[in-house]
């Protein structure tokens, strides 16, 4: 007699079928999420190659006399911890790109003196690739939270915005910090003023890079730590007399103050 054997077959489970909208929605996160990471490894790989070669232009080549040249330059160093400074904690979860950049306003504050016409309320408004929006006053303030891939990326949105026209009224402002960062002309007027500086402030955004200097009649310079700027003696020397102020002691800063020092030695040396 034969025996029938009975064969179990076991069943296969079907992947369940995602909805058509689901799944666009997930390709396209999977899609940002490495746009994400492709512009910080590529952030990380300009700001490594940015620093390296601001090492190299300004650091000396004998290892022996680096830490006593270091004392020297922490004598021209303050450091000043911001208390206030705002952490953008759900920047540092997820860093989403800046995609907008507008000018908004919010109307007008009250004086306290009627003679006084009333305060016009404008704000910078930066918008992130999740919709998140800032609020930004003047360049100083974006300073505080901003990397240089942020700045970078206003930058840009701005001189897209005006590349055949010249802003007017509030978006002046940002616009022309911007160019003098950016576009430093020597022979502009700008440049041209500063036997009229009084210098009371020089202060370093490690975040983004950024070297600041505000003079007695509130007129503000942003500078990039590597980039060379028509700066006169006098100027420099005032720079160098106040000293640095940063959050803390970084090789960012040693380097900046080299680096300084170095352009005061090139403007003496053609005298």
């Amino acid at each position: 007699m034969k025996c029938l054997i009975k064969r179990r077959i076991r069943k296969i489970p079907q992947r369940k079928k995602r909805s058509t909208g689901n799944l666009k929605k997930s390709q396209q996160e999977d899609k940002e999420e490495e746009n994400t990471r492709k512009r910080k490894h590529s952030t990380r790989k300009k700001m490594k190659s940015r620093k390296r070669r601001f090492k190299q232009d300004t650091s000396q080549d004998d290892p022996s006399d680096t830490e006593k040249e270091n004392e020297e330059l922490r004598l021209c160093l303050t450091i000043a911890p911001d208390e206030d400074k705002e952490v953008d904690y759900e920047v540092l979860d997820k860093k989403y790109p800046i995609i907008d950049w507008k000018t908004q306003n919010f109307g007008s504050k009250p004086q306290f003196d009627e003679s006084k016409r009333s305060e016009e309320i404008n704000l910078n408004v930066v918008t992130r690739s999740n919709g998140q929006k800032r609020f930004f006053s003047t360049l100083m303030t974006m300073l505080s939270v901003f990397d240089r891939e942020d700045l970078n990326a206003v930058y840009q949105l701005v001189m897209d915005k005006y590349q055949d026209e010249m802003p007017e009224g509030f978006d002046r402002v940002l616009w022309g910090d911007l160019m003098v960062m950016f576009k430093p002309d020597e022979q502009d007027e700008f440049w041209n003023s500063q036997h009229e500086w009084k210098i009371v402030s020089w202060k370093l955004h490690s975040s983004s890079g950024v070297h600041t200097l505000m003079t007695e009649e509130g007129l503000v310079i942003h500078m990039l730590i590597e980039k060379k700027y028509p700066l006169k003696k006098e100027i420099v020397v005032q720079m160098i007399k106040l000293k640095l102020e940063s959050e803390e002691e970084s090789t960012m800063a040693l380097e900046l103050i080299r680096f300084i020092k170095k352009v005061l030695a090139d403007l003496e040396s053609k005298e």
